[in-house]
């Protein structure tokens, strides 16, 4: 399946756009972020590249060693989930070791997960 027709991530869209037109997320106000389940992650597996360059957190969650997670971009406008989703927000996995992430699908103009990330994941 594409990443685009995945359920979890028309549902992650669809909340950045929901809480875009209550005004809940100016400009590049808010980030959000999504721990995929292990069958999620399958169903998509043929649109990941797994062979991206490693980038520190900021924290460490070994708790959360190898799982994924679809986040907002840092500086990414809310409103552009739903305008133009693959560079507005991205598929990551973290090392078995819960220090560094990659990107796995998504940011395709460039950029890094939500600058909350650290804490995001903490709250995972």
């Amino acid at each position: 399946m594409k990443v685009l027709d995945a359920p979890f991530v028309q549902g992650f869209i669809r909340m950045a756009d929901d809480g875009f037109r209550q005004g809940w997320h100016e400009r590049n106000g808010g980030n959000l972020s999504y721990r995929i389940r292990p069958e999620e992650i399958e169903s998509v597996k043929e649109e990941l590249c797994f062979d991206g360059a490693w980038a520190p957190i900021g924290a460490s969650v070994p708790g959360l060693g190898g799982e994924c997670f679809l986040v907002t971009g840092s500086g990414k406008f809310m409103r552009n989930a739903a305008v133009n989703p693959a560079d507005t927000i991205a598929v990551i996995q973290l090392d078995e070791a819960g220090e560094n992430y990659r990107i796995l699908w998504g940011l395709t103009g460039g950029g890094r997960p939500t600058s909350e990330l650290p804490s995001h994941l903490m709250n995972h």
